[in-house]
């Protein structure tokens, strides 16, 4: 099987975790997908540090962003702005500054499980046409779901990083047949949801972080993927599964 590579994004300045080469899993972007319309994704941030786009996100609150931990676990607040209101990377948009990152107290215990963090704002964030929130979903996915995926992560393994905002419709698979197609190791848990289309469709390197959507509603944040859309199913944290940790972050820290 493919060398997993840690989802650290395009332009990252700093790797999620340091690890075995082994053992390293991939950074993903929207491999196939098409120019999404503007407005048609309101609840998509690029998250930018100090040399640009880092990784995706999902507005889910006024002052909340929805994230991997990988994306911010290492990153000082000071250094992150939430860029939201566009489909563009170079243009347009609000930028927001960033009071503080909630990471899942058990991130990466074991590897690559509980890939989940919280973001919040220092101001809150105000809504328009092109900015709104996205409700996360506590429901498991039908065997059947059609999945769509958004990001600025990058066209092909070394490709560019596109400036129009990329969407994709994708495959779920189940849990069972996504462990299987990773070689029954255990990266893949329960609280991962997979996609799988073909070779040539799926995410990439600057992906990290960003939504998957089922029927207007926020199902999972990108995780891993074997780079970029090999053949193998994409990992996301399932959102359902940390439905809890998710409304409890919130409200102790509102």
């Amino acid at each position: 099987m493919k060398t997993l590579v840690v989802f650290c994004v395009a332009l990252c300045f700093t790797s999620a975790h340091p690890m075995p080469e082994e053992d390293v899993p991939p950074v993903p972007r929207v491999v196939g997908g098409t120019d999404a319309p503007p407005g048609s994704v309101p609840f998509q941030v690029s998250l930018q540090a100090l040399f640009g786009h880092t990784c995706g996100g999902a507005i889910i609150d006024h002052e909340w962003v929805l994230t991997a931990a990988h994306c911010v676990q290492g990153t000082s607040p000071k250094m992150m702005k939430v860029l939201v209101g566009t489909n563009l990377l170079n243009t347009g948009g609000q930028r927001y500054a960033v009071q503080e990152f909630f990471v899942h107290s058990r991130y990466n215990i074991p590897a690559f499980h509980n890939d989940i963090a919280l973001v919040k704002l220092k101001s809150t964030i105000q809504y328009d046409d092109l900015v709104q929130p996205i409700d996360y979903s506590e429901h498991e996915l039908p065997e059947s779901a059609t999945l769509t995926l958004t990001g600025w992560g990058r066209l092909s393994t070394s490709g560019p990083i596109p400036n129009k905002l990329q969407t994709i419709d994708l495959n779920y698979v189940p849990y069972e047949e996504c462990k299987r197609l990773h070689g029954n190791k255990g990266e893949v848990d329960i609280g991962h949801v997979c996609t799988l289309t073909k070779r040539g469709e799926g995410a990439c390197n600057g992906d990290s972080g960003g939504p998957l959507v089922y029927e207007d509603k926020l199902v999972g944040v990108v995780n891993f993927g074997i780079p970029c859309a090999q053949g193998f199913p994409d990992a996301y944290a399932r959102v359902s599964y940390y439905h809890d940790w998710i409304r409890t972050t919130m409200a102790n820290n509102s």
